[in-house]
C-alpha cells in the first residue's frame, strides 16, 4: 500500500513540477509573491483600563497614554501614535522609534520611555 502512495506521489510531482523534476527552471515563468495580511492587534481590556494616564517626563515634557477602540495610544506632544503590546508591560509604537515599559503593580506609577538610543524616565501623575 505504501509503495502505491509513493508511486502516486512521484507521478503527481513529475506532472505538477516538471521544472523541478529535471533540475531545470523555465526562465519565462513568473513567481507571484503576496504580502502577508496584517492582523489587528487589540490590547487586553484589563490592561487598557490600568495604563492610560498622564506621565510627567524628567525633561519637563508630558506623556499621555489614552485608549480608543480597544487600542492604546501614546502622545509625547507630537500627536498620538498607536502602541502595541510586545510582552509583560512593554509596548512599542507603530511606525515610530518609541518603546515604553510600565512599572509598578496593577496601576503603574512609572514608565520608561526609550526614544532611539536615549531613555527618559517618567513618573505617574494621576
Amino acid at each position: 500500500m505504501r509503495i502505491k502512495h509513493i508511486a502516486l506521489f512521484a507521478a503527481v510531482a513529475a506532472v505538477a513540477l516538471p521544472g523541478f523534476a529535471g533540475g531545470q527552471v523555465d526562465p519565462g515563468s513568473a513567481v507571484q509573491i503576496r504580502a502577508a495580511q496584517p492582523i489587528k492587534a487589540y490590547v487586553d481590556p484589563a490592561m487598557a483600563k490600568r495604563l492610560p494616564g498622564v506621565y510627567r517626563l524628567d525633561n519637563g515634557g508630558t506623556l499621555r497614554v489614552s485608549q480608543k477602540s480597544r487600542k492604546l495610544y501614546a502622545d509625547m506632544g507630537d500627536g498620538p501614535v498607536e502602541i502595541v503590546h510586545i510582552g509583560n508591560d512593554r509596548f512599542e509604537a507603530v511606525g515610530k522609534n518609541l518603546g515604553l515599559r510600565f512599572e509598578g503593580g496593577p496601576f503603574p506609577y512609572a514608565v520608561t520611555a526609550s526614544i532611539g538610543p536615549e531613555q527618559q524616565v517618567a513618573s505617574a501623575e494621576r
